[in-house]
């Protein structure tokens, strides 16, 4: 029986005999655009050729400084290879895209053609594995479905070529990995890279709700603070204003300011800051020059205002962003209240405690949140600040003792009995509050009402004891 085109290309492309099998299946493709076999025997050759750059792109990489950017050349010829690929249209739920990804996983964010045809069939790209970190030794590394999708943002937002997909199909994107993907501590990048993506496109709004999801979470980080800045800039002056203020008395090198820096600038200038404009200007060429970089295009731009003043002295400019900086909560958490609660326990990892409102209520506080030189301990009184939009915590600190429904103090004769566990009138003692060497001795306590499953009710329960 006569050997196939399909058959006769595989074979040659398994005996590394690629040219032939090109000059082989280019025609026989044109001239049999229906045929599926022959359509998917050409793609692996493709693939073949597409896999060779890659190799010469990933010695150079690791044999230099890591860099997996393609040159120009290189470029042009994965960009040829991925042309005849898109022509042959194979149909989404094998294994060629997903075998493009693994491929390129290392630089598709500088492959423009290779995202646009991978994100056409992200439906049917991933497996159950490739949704799911990789954890090691060092911990959790990125599952392949979320560096996929950060990708994607990081090439839409620097290639026009990228943006044919639109931002809602790319908001899709994101969703899609936030539901299905299985990381836990990646997934704030995520919201980082939709909010940088959502600003660019305009939609300030939506922006502002993912940075302020990041920033909830990263509130000692100069560039949180800053993306939520930026989503004000254009409707809002003032805020934007505070919060770039607030970015910068977080940032600790200057380096990683230039962008705050250049964001508050023309801002404070608007606002008849100018001085304070142009010692953040100032602040920053004096970044430049320190580090012998050549001023760019947007420096140069504000350095030729009119408003700028080389002379201005920048000694003060600290100051004035603590100044302007200390409203910058409010943005993140909106109208606040207070509570006064007790320290019920301390969580086993040592990373929070839960604090005891009332009989019906009580809430885990991290322990990041405590403004306190000293750790909290169990009887504490704490005074809670709340968001009041959602009653999230937005701080926790301790407290002089006040009158609480559920709470409550009393002295008396402390009763030991024989299990350990003891009573001072009708109020429980757990054993490990106290020692046989404290029976018959008076002792004041600190208890709450706490739900005793054993009678189906409430009763007092001591959560600090002292000899008295």
């Amino acid at each position: 029986m006569d050997e196939q085109p399909f058959q006769k290309i595989n074979r040659l492309r398994k005996a590394g005999n690629l040219a032939e099998a090109w000059d082989v299946g280019c025609p026989a493709v044109q001239a049999n655009p229906n045929d599926q076999y022959l359509k998917g025997a050409f793609f692996w050759v493709c693939y073949a050729y597409l896999k060779e750059v890659q190799s010469n792109i990933k010695s150079r990489a690791e044999g230099g400084n890591g860099d997996y950017t393609p040159n120009p050349g290189e470029l042009e010829r994965i960009n040829f290879l991925l042309d005849w690929i898109t022509w042959l249209n194979i149909p989404p739920g094998g294994y060629e895209y997903r075998s493009l990804l693994l491929t390129f996983q290392k630089n598709l964010e500088y492959l423009s053609k290779m995202v646009l045809l991978l994100v056409k069939n992200s439906n049917n790209l991933f497996t159950d594995e490739d949704k799911r970190p990789y954890i090691s030794e060092n911990g959790e590394s990125p599952s392949l479905m979320l560096k996929f999708t950060r990708k994607v943002a990081k090439a839409w937002m620097v290639n026009e070529d990228v943006r044919q997909i639109s931002i809602n199909d790319l908001c899709l994107l994101f969703a899609q990995a936030r539901r299905e993907a299985k990381d836990k501590k990646q997934q704030i990048w995520l919201d980082y890279d939709e909010a940088k993506c959502l600003i660019l496109a305009g939609k300030f709004k939506q922006a502002r709700d993912c940075a302020l999801a990041v920033l909830r979470r990263k509130q000692s980080e100069s560039w949180a603070w800053s993306a939520l800045a930026t989503t004000y800039r254009e409707d809002d002056a003032i805020a934007a204003i505070v919060l770039f203020s607030k970015a910068l008395c977080c940032a600790h090198d200057d380096v990683f300011a230039l962008p705050t820096l250049k964001g508050i600038a023309p801002l404070l200038a608007k606002q008849n800051f100018e001085n304070e404009a142009s010692m953040c200007v100032k602040r920053a060429v004096g970044c430049y020059i320190e580090n012998g970089w050549n001023l760019k295009s947007d420096m140069e731009k504000l350095i030729n205002q009119p408003w700028y003043n080389a002379k201005v002295d920048i000694e003060s400019l600290s100051h004035f962003l603590e100044e302007q900086a200390t409203t910058a909560v409010d943005y993140l958490f909106g109208e606040r209240e207070y509570c006064i609660a007790v320290v019920q326990n301390l969580h086993a990892s040592g990373k929070g405690f839960h604090a005891y409102l009332n009989r019906n209520q009580s809430v885990s506080v991290r322990l990041g949140l405590y403004r306190s030189k000293f750790p909290p301990c169990i009887g504490d009184y704490i005074r809670l600040t709340l968001s009041v939009e959602d009653k999230s915590i937005i701080a926790a600190e301790p407290c002089d003792a006040e009158k609480m429904d559920d709470v409550g103090h009393i002295e008396g004769v402390l009763n030991i009995k024989e299990k350990g566990f003891g009573f001072v009138e009708d109020t429980y003692i757990p054993k490990d509050l106290i020692n046989k060497d404290m029976d018959g001795h008076k002792v004041r306590i600190v208890r709450i009402l706490s739900f005793d499953k054993t009678k189906n009710r409430h009763s007092w329960k001591a959560l600090k004891l002292d000899l008295i």
